[in-house]
């Protein structure tokens, strides 16, 4: 799957403005209460973000702290501008 393809998806979308909103530690598991998805599939889907350069993770005792890279704040940024111009356009119909 390319990553086009992949982040026409909502909840990887969604788990990436999450990640980039969040001003304290976050972690899988925030990701997936937030998103409402499956502990798994966020695991999955913060899996590829680390593949493709979007994510970089440390651990933290039992916890997995996420941070974007430059590369993952550049996308964040842009789905939040065009989730910005979707509630715009919403709010006009």
């Amino acid at each position: 799957m390319s990553l086009r393809d992949f982040f026409l998806k909502e909840k990887p979308v969604m788990a990436l403005i999450t990640i980039r909103r969040e001003r304290d530690e976050i972690y899988c598991s925030m990701i997936s209460k937030s998103i409402d998805t499956t502990y798994a599939h966020t695991v999955k889907i913060i899996s590829r973000m680390e593949d493709e350069g979007l994510v970089q993770s440390e651990k933290s005792g039992r916890k997995k702290i996420l941070t974007l890279t430059d590369k993952g704040e550049e996308f964040a940024d842009l789905f939040l501008d065009l989730n910005t111009k979707f509630e715009h356009e919403s709010l006009k119909d």
